[in-house]
Formats: C-alpha cells, sequence, structure tokens
C-alpha cells in the first residue's frame, strides 16, 4: 500500500471503509510522523488515533530522539554514503513505552543542532535552517556576519573562529520562539550559542552578535541560553553567573550580570529555563560528575519496555533556583529563591528548548523503589548539553524531593570511543494536535 498517498489524503473512499482494526494496522506500520499525516486525513482518523492510549505512540510525553544504536557513531564517509537509510530514520523512546521510528528525510546530509516543538535547528557544511518535523517546511537562516566570523570545513565538518584568531565551537541553535503561519513563518527568534560568544537572529533581520563583559583573551565560557521576555541569558560554566541583554536595543550594550545562586568548590553543569508560566528565569544546577568512591561503574539494568540501559548511581546534588530578573533589574537586587518542588511537572533540559511536562497522572517516586517506571513528575531529566558533549552522563533524572538512599536513574547509552557521536541525544515531545494546527485536516 502506498502510504504516503494515503497519509495526504489521496483517497478519501478508502478510508470511509477501513475499520478501527484495520486503522490500528496501518499505523502500527508508519513511523510518528506518518501517523499524524494519516491523523490529518479526516476526522474520524484524528480521533480514533488520538484516543490509541499509547498502544502505538505516546503523545505529548517528552521522550528521546536519538539514533539507532546501531548506527550511534559517525561512520567513514565512504561507509555512509552507501547507504541513506540511517541517516534518515531515528528512534523516538518514551522512557516508558515502546521505541518508535521516525522519519526525518530532510536530515540527510545534515545535523541537528536544537528543537523546540516541532521545529528542528539543522545545519549541512555550508548552510543552517530550521526544518518542521511534520510538514518538512524549510526555513534557511542567514550565514553569520563574515566581519565577526570566520566558516571553514575540517575533516568534513564546519569550523569556525573569531576572525582575529581563536577557535570557538559552536555548542547549539537555540530556538526561541518557533516560525508560524500567521507570522509568515518569519517571527522565529534564535540564539546561536558558542562557547566563547553569542548571536542572536530575529526573522527577517540579521544574527547581531552580543557584546561580552571580559574583552579577549579572556572570553567567557557560556554554556547555555534561552531568551525571555525580551532578553537573552546566557549562563557562564566557570562560576555560574548568568548574563542577560535587552533584545530591544539595536546594539545590543555590554550585559547586567546576575551573580550565581551557589558559591562553593564544586563543579556543577548549569541550565536556564522559562518557569511554567514564562514569566521568571530558572537556573537548575547538578553535580557534574557522578560516581562511586571506588570508581566501579554499575550494572546496566535492561528495561524491557523499550529496550534502553538503566543504571542507578548514588544520589547527585541538583538544585533549582528562580529570580523575575526584570523587576529586579529595575532595583539592582538580584535574589536567587530556591524552588523545592516542581508538583505536578519535570524539566527536561538539553539540547532542545526546555521543556517544561506536566505529568500530574505521574507517580513523583516508583513504588517498589526501584528505576522504574523511568517517567515521573517533580524530577530533572538531563540530556546532552550540546553537540559536542560526549562525558558521561550523558542523560539522567534526579528527584527534586528523594527518599533517604533513594538513586539517580541514569540511561546508559553506547560508550563512547574515539568515534564522535552521529547525533546527540535530545528530547523531543510527538504532538498529535498539529494534525489540526498545521496539516490540512479534511471534514467528513
Amino acid at each position: 500500500m502506498d502510504y504516503s498517498r494515503l497519509c495526504r489524503g489521496g483517497g478519501d473512499g478508502h478510508l470511509e471503509a477501513l475499520t478501527g482494526d484495520n486503522i490500528d494496522l496501518i499505523a502500527a506500520h508508519l513511523d510518528v510522523t506518518y501517523t499524524v499525516r494519516l491523523a490529518a486525513c479526516s476526522r474520524e482518523l484524528y480521533d480514533m488515533i488520538s484516543k490509541d492510549e499509547g498502544k502505538m505512540h505516546h503523545w505529548d510525553e517528552p521522550c528521546l530522539l536519538m539514533p539507532p544504536p546501531a548506527y550511534w557513531f559517525d561512520e567513514h564517509w565512504d561507509v555512509a554514503r552507501a547507504s541513506r537509510l540511517h541517516d534518515t530514520v531515528y528512534d523516538l523512546v518514551p522512557l516508558d513505552h515502546p521505541r518508535r521510528s521516525v522519519a526525518l528525510p530532510f536530515m540527510h546530509d545534515r545535523k541537528w543542532l536544537g528543537a523546540n516543538g516541532d521545529w528542528i535547528a539543522a545545519a549541512d557544511h555550508h548552510e543552517w535552517c530550521l526544518v518542521n518535523v511534520y510538514t518538512e517546511r524549510h526555513i534557511p537562516l542567514p550565514s553569520l556576519p563574515d566581519s565577526k566570523i570566520h566558516h571553514s570545513i575540517v575533516s568534513y565538518r564546519p569550523a569556525y573562529s573569531f576572525n582575529w584568531g581563536p577557535a570557538i565551537d559552536l555548542l547549539k541553535i537555540v530556538i526561541c520562539q518557533v516560525p508560524t503561519k500567521g507570522g509568515r513563518y518569519a517571527d522565529y527568534k534564535l540564539i546561536a550559542l558558542f562557547d566563547k560568544t553569542i548571536f542572536y537572529l530575529e526573522g527577517g533581520g540579521d544574527w547581531r552578535m552580543l557584546e561580552a563583559l571580559t574583552p579577549a583573551p579572556d572570553y567567557p565560557n557560556y554554556c547555555d541560553a534561552i531568551e525571555l521576555r525580551g532578553h537573552v541569558f546566557a549562563v557562564d560554566e566557570t562560576d555560574g553567573s548568568t548574563y542577560f541583554w535587552d533584545t530591544a536595543n539595536e546594539n545590543l550594550m555590554l550585559p547586567f550580570v546576575i551573580p550565581p545562586p551557589v558559591v562553593d568548590d564544586q563543579q556543577y553543569a548549569w541550565f536556564l529555563a522559562p518557569s511554567a508560566d514564562g514569566k521568571r528565569l530558572m537556573i537548575i544546577l547538578t553535580v557534574n560528575k557522578i560516581g562511586i568512591a571506588n570508581a566501579e561503574v554499575p550494572p546496566d539494568i535492561p528495561y524491557a519496555a523499550n529496550g534502553l540501559q538503566l543504571r542507578q548511581y548514588p544520589p547527585v546534588a541538583t538544585y533549582v533556583f528562580e529570580l523575575d530578573p526584570l523587576s529586579t533589574a529595575r532595583a539592582g537586587d538580584f535574589l536567587w529563591r530556591q524552588v523545592n518542588s516542581l508538583s505536578d511537572h519535570s524539566l527536561f533540559l538539553g539540547l532542545n528548548y526546555p521543556i517544561i511536562a506536566n505529568l500530574k497522572k505521574r507517580e513523583s517516586k516508583a513504588p517498589d523503589g526501584t528505576l522504574v517506571p523511568f517517567m515521573r513528575k517533580n524530577c530533572v531529566y538531563t540530556a546532552y548539553r550540546n553537540i559536542r558533549y560526549n562525558q558521561y552522563p550523558k542523560i539522567l533524572r534526579c528527584n527534586l524531593q528523594p527518599d533517604e538512599g533513594e538513586t539517580v536513574g541514569v540511561i546508559s547509552l553506547p560508550k563512547d570511543g574515539w568515534d564522535s557521536v552521529r547525533q546527540a541525544a535530545m528530547w523531543f515531545k510527538p504532538a498529535l494536535n498539529i494534525a489540526r494546527s498545521v496539516l490540512p485536516l479534511k471534514k467528513q
């Protein structure tokens, strides 16, 4: 059967004759994107698929988007050229349900650099772009200003440097605001986050470089950034200081500085996120390294639900703080307030724009004290922090209110070697409602 023609609504008469069992059978052989397109063929199909209760897909909860384990590492260029299949088909893994495949044909010869909602920021050797996962709408992005950044190709990989010398690493593209049909797909807002500098882009304009407080060679060491209420915020990995710029200022002058919420000798991994209501800035910090005193590595625990390998480690210090940066900026008094509970929500942080998921129906702890179910409320989930981040651990779950002796759950991915990871795993939330808002949902 020509599934692609069916999903484009090419045969309405045939769809009317299909029973629920037939639809289940068809959808079971489709990847996530084609299942959404199938749901867009008619309201009846949409209702049937949306009421599937997670048998085939687990809609509206964060999943891991990553390469299949067999293609976890980059292959030599001539081997990779022999087959395109693994280059465009990925795994979408709910944390407690069977994994599904997702076809992303636009990813051929591209790397993803970030994501937000249904949009992925991707790059080949020469161009950056935004692409919609379901519609495959492609939006080319302007190049970085030649007067600021030198772009070259080294060993088939893009390389960047300041025109006046030092090399810089692209960490990710932060999609702060996704393009919309109402904005003619030109209303997006992006941050190009490098380790030593930041660029900001509004749709229809050019990249603007955000000025740093410290001149060369004392560059900051950025590790995460977001846009909130018209301001760009970036955290420095060295000490957790947060800088912010007013994007309404065309010159993007020197930033304000927010002191870190914690000052001690620990090495932390720092993340930024908006609060659930979008009004406050949250900073999340976890101890950068986890392990056991005698350096023993816990055994992998296979999870039959989805094929993931789990490990458990001793508790890791994880903190969440928040403040209203704009009101305190006027007063000049930056006071972080510790957040002791996320209530029914959990945070999913990494290469993607922060996801704050409402998991009201989930438990906060496993009833028997084990690692599963792995998806829980009131937890912080961290994945790859950027496209180049290869340090272990990759993905972990930390409960903000752990019981005494409660361990940290870690998803053990294929072991890093000298090879580079093909694509850094990131959080992605499949959404069936895209069939209503973007795809041509037909009335019957």
